[in-house]
């Protein structure tokens, strides 16, 4: 069954199941949203658990369909209204067939939660969220913290173009998106994913040393913290090339997976000798890891949204050096001699050898960090500008 007859099928499918259903008056406040997997996969999966958390202390009755669970499970049960599990949220080429079932029933579960507002946060689940909405008589919200594939498909910016709002997190990432696929500007809003303040915050010195130890790096050694997904495109190699060029010794950690084992090894053979590089893995201590660095390094080769980190990173007091790429620039701009260009170990070497003793060169430095993040990037900021856009979004 070709791939378009399966999401043809699974549309018409949908709507015949439902045939007559109404799901009369809507009660207000209520957001159906769909995740893949619960898990701390990335930026998205960790931003729409934050959002979906703050929405919830704020009256939202929280309504969730996921395929599976992960680490970030007993936070979603903890605060979701309903939890349900489903096969699958979009069709596939695998299983053209199966799949449409599956989604199908997974929309069919979604519709019994009358949602209000179907809020999703990921491009691809807007298939199962416009069927839902659609017969829940639910306007649908896309937040788009990804930027644009270089490929998108066609059928995908029809959908995207059907969407009652769409949020993304910088205006590089707005631009994008409306070129891509034709989006109206109007419909359009920038707002920055923040980070909880009161998480992601300083660390007394004592227990900073006793993180460092715990992970074998000596309280005397600058350490630099790379975190995210080690894949190419986030530039972690170029990091590792960059410490080699230095002067003075610096201690690299590495926090996050690699996906490929092939770039993990290039990773672990270009981080020779051993004692310059550490491999953390997936880690649940990722604000007392920031805290207990001394610069986070973001060198990213591809158009980041925004950089959750960064925020993450000032946040805990520590400053960070970025590619000059996508979003971040408008993240750090309160910063921007900290941006180098994306791809250039050079100068990524230059700039992390600049501030990678900022605690004896410049001491305000982490407070300065600290200051910016949290007049401008906290998550109680996002979180209002987020409710007045969903609500907005409510059925008159």
């Amino acid at each position: 069954m070709p791939l378009a007859f399966a999401r043809l099928a699974f549309g018409v499918a949908v709507t015949w199941s439902m045939r007559g259903r109404r799901t009369g008056a809507t009660q207000e406040k209520r957001v159906l949203t769909i995740a893949n997997h619960l898990g701390s996969v990335g930026g998205t999966e960790t931003a729409q658990l934050a959002i979906f958390r703050a929405l919830a202390e704020r009256g939202w009755a929280v309504h969730l369909l996921y395929v599976s669970r992960g680490d970030f499970w007993p936070e979603w049960e903890a605060l979701a209204a309903t939890t349900t599990q489903i096969r699958a949220s979009i069709p596939t080429r695998s299983s053209p067939a199966g799949s449409s079932l599956a989604t199908i029933a997974g929309a069919i579960a979604g519709v019994r939660e009358s949602p209000s507002v179907v809020y999703v946060h990921n491009a691809g689940d807007l298939p199962i969220g416009l069927a839902i909405g659609a017969v829940a008589r639910a306007r649908v919200v896309t937040h788009l913290h990804l930027p644009p594939p270089f490929r998108q498909p066609s059928w995908l910016n029809a959908l995207l173009r059907r969407s009652s709002a769409v949020i993304v997190p910088s205006p590089d990432t707005a631009n994008r998106w409306v070129t891509a696929a034709g989006l109206d500007p109007s419909n359009v809003s920038v707002i920055p994913t923040g980070v909880d303040t009161d998480r992601f915050t300083p660390l007394e010195e004592s227990r900073r040393h006793g993180v460092r130890d715990g992970i074998g790096v000596a309280g005397s050694d600058p350490m630099v913290l790379f975190v995210g997904r080690l894949e190419p495109n986030k530039g972690a190699h170029f990091l590792i090339d960059a410490v080699h060029r230095l002067s003075i010794r610096v201690r690299v950690v590495l926090c996050g997976t690699a996906e490929s084992d092939d770039y993990l090894k290039q990773l672990q053979e270009a981080a020779a000798p051993g004692d310059l590089v550490t491999f953390l893995g997936q880690r649940s201590d990722v604000p007392d890891l920031m805290a207990a660095a001394d610069l986070l390094v973001v060198p990213s080769d591809c158009f980041e949204t925004q950089g959750l980190v960064v925020s993450e990173a000032m946040a805990c007091g520590i400053p960070v050096v970025a590619s000059d790429i996508g979003g971040l620039a408008a993240t750090m701009r309160g910063f921007p001699e900290q941006l180098v260009p994306a791809g250039d170990p050079t100068r990524l070497a230059v700039a992390i050898a600049s501030y990678v003793s900022w605690r004896h060169d410049d001491p305000d430095l982490g407070n300065r960090a600290r200051a910016w993040a949290v007049e401008h990037m906290s998550l109680r900021r996002t979180i209002g500008a987020v409710d007045e856009a969903i609500t907005a979004a409510l059925p008159p």
